[in-house]
């Protein structure tokens, strides 16, 4: 488990790093493009003020979408730290099933699945929140192919949840299964 929780904090790093060099590419670029037009007009041709007032808006933008970084940033925090928190709470067994699920998942969702296939019930994670529903309430699932994975759709017996699965059929065929083996009244559409 200390080796999966590692995995994460890795992927937290890697995260961060690329929205900061992301977002330090972008602002570079479009403080490059926006100065060298006021370069090549010159201040003979645009006037002291013009010059002076393209070059502060140049700045003002670039430093405006450097500072856009930021609240990406501090939203990594909650969603890494709530992963972190359920890994732990996890059982032997989940994390067994955990580790199998990881396996053959997308190299996107290694260390990062988007549900967890706890004892008693599927743990989804959405970017803010997520979701639990236990394997007793659900009463039909159903998996529809989308050009980034796959719809996942779970009627509950209150509810209905629908969740976009960036995962290979795989995965998502042992889920089905294995709410199907947890709760054998469940209808699976695949």
């Amino acid at each position: 488990m200390h080796e999966f929780i590692q995995k994460i904090y890795a992927r937290k790093k890697t995260a961060t790093y690329l929205i900061i060099g992301l977002v330090i590419i972008i602002a570079g670029l479009f403080f490059f493009l926006t100065a060298s037009e006021t370069w090549n007009y010159g201040i003979e041709k645009l006037g002291e003020e013009r010059y002076n007032a393209r070059m502060k808006d140049s700045y003002l933008i670039s430093s405006f979408l450097l500072l856009m970084a930021v609240p990406f940033i501090l939203a990594l925090n909650p969603f890494f730290k709530r992963y972190v928190e359920e890994i732990q709470k996890l059982s032997i067994s989940e994390i067994e099933r955990l580790k199998e699920q990881n396996k053959t998942a997308p190299f996107f969702n290694r260390y990062l699945p988007g549900y967890i296939i706890k004892d008693k019930s599927v743990l989804f994670f959405k970017f803010l929140r997520t979701t639990e529903i236990p394997y007793s309430e659900i009463t039909k699932v159903r998996l529809s192919p989308t050009r980034g994975g796959y719809h996942l759709h779970i009627k509950t017996k209150s509810s209905f949840f629908i969740g976009l699965m960036a995962e290979n059929i795989q995965n998502l065929r042992y889920l089905a299964n294995f709410i199907k083996q947890a709760n054998p009244e469940v209808t699976i559409d695949i």
